[in-house]
């Protein structure tokens, strides 16, 4: 295994649990995330490592899959072309663990750790209108997924929302509204809190509206974090400290960022990736890069990134293959 190039031994790592093992004995320190995608086309999977800017192809086990709705601790939450068929996939391992059919619409979905563990939840948040949500659960082995409408006296606007993070074993989301909404699949219950002490950029101009904006929420240490983008202007990264949002410092205190519509991931004290934000990104002939803001030159690498072009819908992040970590 040390003598074979990361491509190979990427492969070899998938013949069997041995291998896999093998490979993980000569493992080198590698902390960053890397960005995975699935052609339209084909029955594989993109990997690409944003540091090295290498491109690695592994071959899915079934066809008729159609996108990536979450990852998290090496694991993809996939869904076949029916739309309702959802699966954990393990891309090193080659591990797939089945779920039940989901046929509900969903704006924004997440599961709280890897499937092999039993603490693992699965969790979908609807917006049936201003003032009801939708949230279904399901977990690894269950037979169907456990639906609950919720009244809300704060409103789920129709705009921008962050995508679902859990923390704690809660699960959250953002809204554009500045209102934080917190599930407790144990309970069953829905919490909200409205927050003015996260300012989003005040909005005069028409041309303005029209500029894609969004929100990031995720996790770093048992806190939350919540990012927002809009244009090609600096992201704007807040800290829930002691229950309040606090606008983290022009450095990101050594945090690097790894942002994506669906899951956000974060790191710290990451080797030539400190304080700093990377977005996945789709080139010329669909060619995967990365697009990266640097809080200590403030500016963006290569250049100034066209929004409509950073985070395509069918992409996000996931661990490096274990040998590497």
């Amino acid at each position: 295994m040390s003598l074979l190039m990361l491509k190979d031994k990427i492969r070899a790592s998938t013949v069997c649990k041995k291998w896999l093992e093998a490979a993980k004995s000569v493992r080198v320190v590698h902390k960053h995330q890397w960005f995975v995608s699935i052609p339209t086309f084909g029955n594989s999977i993109n990997l690409f490592d944003p540091l090295e800017r290498k491109k690695y192809t592994l071959n899915l086990p079934e066809k008729g899959v159609t996108d990536v709705a979450y990852s998290k601790d090496g694991w993809l939450l996939m869904r076949r072309s029916s739309f309702v068929e959802f699966f954990f996939f393990n891309p090193y391992s080659r591990e797939l663990i089945s779920l039940p059919d989901n046929e509900l619409p969903y704006k924004a979905i997440a599961f709280s750790s890897a499937p092999t563990s039993e603490t693992c939840t699965l969790v979908t948040l609807n917006r049936i209108s201003e003032y009801i949500v939708a949230i279904s659960t399901c977990y690894p082995g269950a037979t169907e997924w456990i639906t609950k409408k919720f009244h809300c006296y704060l409103a789920f606007g129709p705009n921008v929302h962050s995508n679902l993070v859990c923390v704690n074993d809660r699960f959250y989301c953002f809204t554009s509204g500045g209102v934080l909404f917190e599930f407790d699949p144990a309970s069953r219950t829905l919490s909200q809190q409205a927050w003015d002490d996260v300012r989003f950029p005040e909005i005069h101009n028409n041309e303005w509206s029209y500029l894609p904006k969004e929100l990031y929420l995720m996790e770093q240490k048992g806190e939350l974090i919540l990012m927002y983008t809009y244009g090609a202007e600096k992201p704007v990264v807040y800290k829930l400290v002691s229950s309040k949002w606090e606008e983290m410092s022009s450095t990101l205190d050594g945090l690097t960022i790894f942002a994506s519509m669906y899951s956000s991931e974060t790191r710290m004290d990451v080797l030539g990736m400190k304080n700093s934000v990377y977005f996945p990104k789709y080139g010329l002939r669909n060619n995967m890069q990365c697009v990266s803001y640097s809080y200590n030159d403030a500016r963006y690498y290569p250049g100034l990134p066209e929004r409509r072009l950073l985070c395509p819908v069918d992409s996000l992040w996931i661990d490096p293959p274990p040998f590497l970590k």
